[in-house]
């Protein structure tokens, strides 16, 4: 019983890492996930998950930031030794995965996350356009979106049996960047939080008294 179990897992492993590479439609996965955890034997878990492959994943190197003279608190290196990634993809599936710190953030992001929970922080990252777009896909999910203050950020998404909520309260006060965000895909049975926030040093400047005026950011 133990080693179908195992089974049962590694087959799981190999459908998450086909949807989150789009090898393998959404409305499949869940079927197929009925299927595997319905499977008798070894046998049929095998015929189940026969045309699904692992995968391996790649993500950017960090490049060295300047802070722009006339857009001060938006990290943005237009000098950069490489160019910037066109699209960065990332995915979770019954999991939950953060990106944050200084990294360089390509001309698009597409971020799917399905029965999980993502996070991406762009508070201290390096920008190397003046335009970011992102594309998320959130089914059953929490997406979290950490932006830098003072952008501008535009919700295009399409929604269906979802929320999502856009705070600006611990931004306040922060001058504009020139940065636009937009944010289009479509969210099913999902909630997406879109956060606008200092960067993690300025934060770090702010007396105890502000910190304590601003609970939960």
């Amino acid at each position: 019983m133990e080693e179908l179990d195992s089974a049962r897992h590694d087959a799981i492993r190999h459908l998450s890492a086909a949807v989150a590479d789009d090898r393998l439609p959404v409305e499949q996965f869940e079927s197929r996930l009925a299927l595997v955890r319905q499977a008798p034997n070894r046998a049929s878990l095998e015929a189940i998950i026969a045309d699904v492959l692992p995968t391996d994943g790649w993500t950017r190197p960090n490049l060295p930031a300047r802070v722009a003279a006339d857009r001060p608190g938006l990290r943005y290196d237009p000098l950069a030794p490489v160019e910037p990634a066109e699209v960065l993809r990332i995915a979770t599936v019954m999991g939950s995965s953060k990106r944050a710190g200084s990294w360089t953030v390509p001309l698009r992001l597409e971020l799917k996350v399905i029965m999980g929970e993502m996070v991406i922080d762009l508070r201290d990252a390096v920008f190397l356009s003046d335009v970011l777009e992102i594309d998320c896909r959130a089914t059953m999910a929490q997406l979290t979106l950490i932006v830098p203050a003072g952008v501008q950020v535009e919700n295009e998404c399409e929604e269906r049996m979802s929320t999502s909520t856009h705070s600006v309260r611990s931004a306040r006060g922060a001058n504009p960047l020139g940065l636009l965000i937009r944010i289009t895909g479509r969210i099913r049975l999902s909630a997406i939080d879109i956060k606008e926030k200092r960067s993690s040093a300025d934060e770090a400047q702010q007396p105890a008294w502000w910190q304590k005026l601003l609970p939960g950011t």
